[in-house]
């Protein structure tokens, strides 16, 4: 799974999409997303523990916070920061993806940048 930023070249940007995945490998990001959702984690780093691959070194971790924020661009490490009950969300729209989905789905879009899912990178 790689992770990207996109900023411009579509009417959707700002988004960050993570892409390029296996049922197994969203299955290990499904999984992650629940323990946020469980308040057994409070962050997530999706390189050192998904395994997922920056693009460009867009490194992006998920974080429980106690309202929603979006995404917040960071230097070095950007965050995803929602709820425990948006990722019991998102966790839910990751499901069909573990099971061979095809297509895209948008995860979150709180805030200005859009939070796009997709197995060959295309929405």
């Amino acid at each position: 799974m790689k992770v990207e930023r996109l900023t411009h070249g579509s009417p959707d940007c700002p988004l960050v999409r993570l892409f390029d995945f296996t049922p197994s490998e969203a299955e290990t990001l499904r999984q992650a997303v629940r323990r946020l959702a469980d308040r057994q984690r409070m962050r997530v780093d999706l390189e050192a523990d998904c395994g997922v691959s920056p693009v460009e070194g867009f490194a992006l971790a998920f974080v429980a916070a106690p309202r929603d924020v979006g995404f917040t661009p960071e230097p070095s490490h950007s965050c995803w920061v929602l709820r425990p009950e948006s990722w019991d969300n998102i966790e839910g729209l990751i499901v069909p993806f573990t099971q061979g989905a095809t297509g895209y789905q948008w995860l979150c879009e709180v805030g200005d940048t859009a939070l796009l899912f997709s197995p060959d990178g295309s929405w």
